[in-house]
């Protein structure tokens, strides 16, 4: 998860080094501050004042991880939401979202956005085996805990349909040829 913090500052870094002093940059330039000096809830004020002030995209995203951290899931996943609609292309988002829906058990929802994850990151210039590992890890992590539910009768009105697995397929295939691609280019 480390190697998804230091993207994500580092595309904040690159779209806010020339910004102005206006109300909406200074609360999420104090958002961001107290966000890696792990004041969480500090940082939720500012990232709300942000959007408030019409910031909105990078302060969704960046008050979603914050909430993540305080394991407020739910809160988290309104929030990746409200990112995803403003810069539906961004894999990062879906995979952040992904990591909520792990966390409260909707594997199908994980599911479906690790594999949004992979087919927009898969459009990215610079791809890195190491993502492909972790989105591979949590594809593979959430399959057994499908598979675990199918033997579990008490779980039998949550276990997910065909398509779900089938996707969960098509999500390890498109790794596959992500990596292929990868390797090719090098």
């Amino acid at each position: 998860m480390k190697w998804f913090t230091n993207l994500t500052i580092e595309k904040i870094k690159g779209k806010f080094s020339k910004s102005n002093t206006s109300t909406e940059s200074v609360h999420f330039e104090k958002g961001k501050e107290l966000y890696f000096a792990n004041q969480f809830q500090e940082a939720i004020i500012h990232f709300d004042n942000a959007i408030t002030s019409g910031l909105y995209y990078e302060a969704y995203k960046l008050k979603g991880n914050c909430l993540q951290k305080l394991d407020y899931h739910y809160n988290a996943i309104e929030d990746f939401d409200k990112a995803i609609e403003a810069n539906p292309l961004d894999f990062s988002n879906y995979y952040s979202r992904a990591v909520s829906k792990k966390a409260i058990l909707d594997f199908t929802g994980q599911i479906e956005d690790l594999h949004n994850a992979i087919y927009y990151y898969r459009k990215n210039s610079i791809l890195e085996n190491s993502i492909l590992r972790s989105f591979e890890n949590d594809l593979l992590f959430a399959k057994m805990k499908i598979e675990g539910l199918t033997k579990n009768a008490a779980e039998i009105a949550r276990i997910p349909s065909l398509e779900i697995k089938s996707l969960i397929r098509d999500s390890l295939h498109l790794i596959k040829q992500v990596k292929l691609k990868n390797t090719a280019l090098k």
